[in-house]
């Protein structure tokens, strides 16, 4: 391709400080047996090197782009690169993962069997850890339940191609911090097609920023973002489409997982608190484990339990 061609894809690559494996990511696009495409690497207010960088690359290979803002996060970030992008399809990929060599080539192969829809399709993946790849098992989205698979199933912007059009009525929510991709994927779902690539293409890195730290009470966020979805006038009509069961599901888990915080850092005050609150939004959620929370920190129960 040269660079005169309308790209098919736009990936956009949202960063801040990531100069050190920009590089790497990068690569990984430059290496697809597909060749349309382009990069938009939106620098969210970076202090290291990264636009010298991406100026180096852009020089290099013309389908490489570089916009910067000041900090606003990840969502206005990707908002940012949909808005400058010439591709059909958006793609969101994280500046520490990357893409198998055939990802776009499936992905365009899929896109080509549904006649190109106007709608979203999302890829199975592999997880980078300090041992190697690993593959986890990804169920498969069955006819008549994208909805509902959009609620309970993690699915990484990496994994996802979007129709741009669809960002005409449906975008990132900057307000939303934790699952800003899980709100945006279901309001998706409930008007637009969803289609699965049941193969693992693209690489999600695990490392200490991405995986739970109980230190750090990260599922507060996530409530908050839940909350938003299922009680802001701007996503009503996605809302009303969730099944209230779902809904408590999903946050009596958080509630679960904040009293794991409080537990953790000693604040046992604030872990009954969020049990109960746990409780309130669904009883019958992991009770035993909420009962031996409870019961664990009480002195008696306490001496009770280590005989």
């Amino acid at each position: 391709m040269n660079s005169s061609t309308q790209p098919f894809f736009t990936i956009t690559i949202p960063a801040y400080n990531r100069a050190y494996i920009l590089p790497e990511t990068i690569e990984s696009i430059q290496k697809q047996t597909f060749s349309q495409w382009e990069i938009i690497v939106v620098d969210d207010g970076s202090t290291d090197n990264t636009a010298s960088l991406i100026s180096e690359m852009a020089k290099a290979d013309a389908r490489i782009r570089y916009l910067f803002q000041e900090n606003a996060e990840r969502s206005a970030a990707r908002n940012n690169g949909a808005d400058h992008a010439h591709g059909m399809y958006l793609l969101f990929l994280d500046s520490d993962d990357s893409f198998f060599p055939d990802h776009l080539e499936k992905i365009y192969k899929l896109l080509e069997i549904k006649s190109f829809p106007v709608g979203m399709v999302f890829s199975n993946v592999s997880y980078l850890t300090e041992t190697g790849l690993e593959r986890p098992e990804i169920p498969e989205m069955l006819d008549g339940k994208e909805f509902e698979y959009m609620l309970l199933q993690p699915i990484t912007p990496s994994r996802v191609c979007i129709h741009k059009q669809v960002f005409t009525e449906f975008r990132f929510d900057p307000e939303i911090v934790i699952v800003e991709d899980l709100v945006l994927w279901v309001s998706i779902a409930s008007k637009f097609p969803v289609f699965q690539l049941n193969e693992a293409s693209c690489i999600y890195r695990i490392h200490g920023g991405n995986s739970v730290d109980l230190s750090k009470n990260s599922y507060l966020q996530r409530y908050k973002g839940l909350k938003r979805l299922f009680s802001n006038r701007r996503y009503h009509q996605v809302s009303k489409l969730i099944p209230e069961n779902i809904k408590r599901h999903l946050l009596a888990e958080c509630c679960f997982n904040m009293a794991r915080h409080f537990e953790f850092i000693g604040n046992y005050r604030k872990m009954t608190h969020m049990l109960l609150k746990s409780f309130g939004h669904k009883p019958g959620y992991r009770n035993k484990e909420r009962l031996y929370m409870f019961l664990s920190h009480f002195p008696l129960t306490k001496t009770l339990l280590k005989k």
